[in-house]
């Protein structure tokens, strides 16, 4: 997330108001080396509750219930017609973490400041009738049903963990709101009250035993609160693409950690307009070799859409097949070091349609296939384009990594099915 007042895109003035032509098919992927091998596949872990929704900022926030209640609608249309099998999505209810469980990261002053901000809110509802909210933090809000709903947007991702430890799924999604990953340990920012995914790295590593925790965010918004409470941990590596400068200020490339953490932040700033030509060679050049020297335990991505080029609050250009492919890069990384072992939980995604489209193409990739849910198309063209070789370069140099080349994915045209009419969000005014 960004400051909304000032952020939206200059190409897309009108974001929720338009589609463009549906995508066109590609190509099946290859398989990852060190896959499973052939068999019966354990389904999808999908966490979701419509408590969510019950977290209600003012009505001129980007970060809306809206954004859930239809990306949930367009994969329930999905299932129903069959284009994601059913029988490959285990439907779970979160649970509230516990203040023990939130404390492993943040303070628990601030949980309890939290808990009673929300209360006081209450109060105020049912004396006045009416529904508020109230500032708890800069570009945090609450409502008397925030607490519940972050307690269990905290919570999710570990339900997410506890069903693939059990041998119940393969791997997770959590599909959350509030997002978390700019959360500090003492304070809220940016949308987030809880730090979802760092709640979850550390339940991980407690609870199930997986001790080195890759984390990767591909959020357009550097998640500060995550590289922070993580920052000198050499257990937990986090690795963030984001667009830089931008909210929050914070992810330069020389921000690498502190003390026994030195090394295991890793941040690829990007500049404004970096796309598929970019992201792509970052995931299969820098990001796998991050992988193949940590070999992680088990891996959580920070799914944030807003990196799309339709996206009110990034300017960024990826598309919903972007977002796929990138997402397959992750799965695949999972299968070769931690036997599938990931939880992707959500972030950020500011426009309705692409937020569905993308979240429902995720759930898709960690079902096993490989279409896409898209109608949105590309964006206009760039007379330039960055230097994604000089990009590289210099991160293999800043973080020591050497000679990890994969064969790049077809990027222009792509597996495609044309989001569900019954499931296209109405227009907001």
């Amino acid at each position: 997330m960004a400051d909304h007042a000032s952020s939206s895109t200059p190409n897309d003035p009108a974001p929720q108001q338009e589609a463009a032509p549906d995508a066109q098919p590609v190509t099946q992927p290859s398989a990852a080396p060190g896959a499973r091998p052939a068999g019966p596949r354990l389904p999808t872990a999908l966490i979701y509750d419509v408590a969510f929704l019950d977290h209600l900022p003012p009505p001129d926030f980007p970060e809306q219930p809206e954004r859930l209640r239809f990306a949930m609608e367009m994969i329930d249309a999905l299932i129903r017609e069959g284009t994601i099998p059913a029988e490959l999505v285990l439907r779970l209810a979160p649970r509230l973490a516990t203040e023990l469980e939130l404390a492993s990261v943040h303070d628990v002053s601030y949980i309890r400041r939290v808990a009673r901000a929300v209360e006081k809110q209450a109060d105020e509802d049912a004396m006045s009738g009416e529904t508020g909210s109230r500032e708890l933090a800069h570009e945090v809000y609450i409502s008397a049903g925030s607490m519940r709903a972050a307690l269990l947007a905290a919570g999710a991702p570990l339900v997410g963990l506890d069903a693939i430890a059990e041998g119940r799924a393969r791997n997770a999604y959590a599909l959350v709101r509030p997002p978390g990953h700019h959360a500090r340990p003492h304070t809220g920012m940016g949308f987030c009250i809880f730090n979802n995914i760092a709640v979850a790295a550390r339940y991980a590593q407690n609870r199930h035993g997986w001790r080195k925790v890759l984390i990767v965010d591909y959020d357009v918004h550097h998640g500060n609160g995550t590289e922070e409470m993580f920052y000198d941990d050499p257990d937990v590596v986090y690795f963030s693409t984001h667009q830089y400068p931008w909210y929050p200020g914070s992810g330069a490339s020389g921000e690498r950690g502190a003390g026994p953490g030195l090394g295991a932040t890793i941040n690829v700033p990007l500049p404004a307009g970096s796309g598929w030509s970019v992201y792509d060679p970052i995931f299969r050049q820098v990001l796998w070799p991050v992988a193949d020297r940590f070999k992680p335990d088990v891996i959580l991505l920070s799914a944030g859409f807003d990196a799309h080029w339709r996206d009110p609050l990034g300017e960024m250009r990826l598309t919903t097949p972007d977002f796929s492919d990138l997402t397959m890069e992750v799965i695949e990384m999972a299968d070769r070091y931690c036997d599938g072992r990931l939880v992707v939980v959500q972030e950020g995604g500011y426009n309705l349609n692409a937020m569905a489209q993308c979240a429902s193409t995720v759930l898709v990739a960690l079902t096993g296939g490989d279409g896409i849910v898209d109608n949105l198309g590309q964006p206009p063209p760039m007379e330039s384009r960055w230097n994604e070789e000089a990009i590289i370069q210099a991160l293999y140099e800043l973080h020591g990594l050497a000679g990890y080349r994969r064969k790049a994915r077809q990027p222009w045209t792509r597996p495609g099915a044309a989001a569900p009419k019954a499931s296209e969000p109405t227009e907001r005014s």
